[in-house]
């Protein structure tokens, strides 16, 4: 029934949104991800704190089996911190910094490492909703003239330390990692800015994923609560 609403759905949400309809979006259009930009070194040192027992952080397929047509290997990690209100407390505890850093930002949805081996590829596809925007402030990216790059709707961008890359999650998009090193970015969701209307929509739809099987098979994966 998601899927047969999504396109409606979508349409009269970009009416609702108060930012451009566009498939990559200014991050200084949300609210918080500035602040945490400015401590994006502590976050990155924590991460990397991580990356030599990185065996143990299970692949995204893994936690979430919905993710599995285009997280088919071990190859893309996933390190939670929360999603849809559920609270990973071992992680948080392991990455104190970096979980009260995002716990700033208003309107997170998903907060989570996400962890890119070498010769990782994310087949073309799309998510569910304008509700919500995707945001990577990358914190390890390869040095390397091979291709590593997302590409949302036919244009490529390459990430950068430190930066914010937002883009909107709707339009198709395909991630590569070609190189011989780890790409790795806090990968966040936050709500898109809305009118009323579209808050409330953005609401419904938030509380309909979260008891959806698609959050709770994650949430049992991770052992939030």
């Amino acid at each position: 029934m998601g899927k047969i609403l999504r396109r409606p759905v979508n349409r009269w949400l970009a009416k609702q949104s108060m930012i451009a309809d566009t498939p990559f979006v200014d991050p200084a259009a949300i609210e918080g991800l500035g602040d945490l930009q400015r401590h994006w070194r502590v976050i990155q040192t924590e991460a990397m704190h991580l990356i030599d027992t990185r065996e143990v952080i299970p692949p995204l397929g893994e936690i979430s089996p919905d993710h599995r047509r285009i997280a088919r290997t071990a190859a893309w990690k996933s390190f939670f911190f929360q999603g849809y209100g559920f609270r990973s407390d071992a992680n948080c505890a392991r990455c104190p910094h970096t979980a009260e850093l995002i716990d700033r930002v208003p309107g997170v949805v998903v907060a989570f490492f996400s962890i890119m081996e070498p010769g990782t590829h994310v087949p073309l596809h799309r998510g569910l909703t304008k509700a919500w925007l995707n945001c990577h402030l990358p914190l390890m990216v390869p040095d390397s003239d091979k291709r590593c790059e997302i590409e949302v709707a036919g244009t490529g961008a390459q990430w950068r330390e430190g930066k914010w890359l937002v883009f909107d999650e709707t339009y198709p998009h395909e991630v590569w990692n070609d190189t011989d090193q780890l790409r790795v970015v806090l990968f966040l969701q936050v709500r898109r800015p809305m009118r009323p209307a579209g808050r409330l929509a953005s609401q419904l739809i938030y509380q309909g994923v979260r008891m959806s099987s698609f959050v709770q098979d994650a949430r049992r994966a991770i052992g939030a609560r």
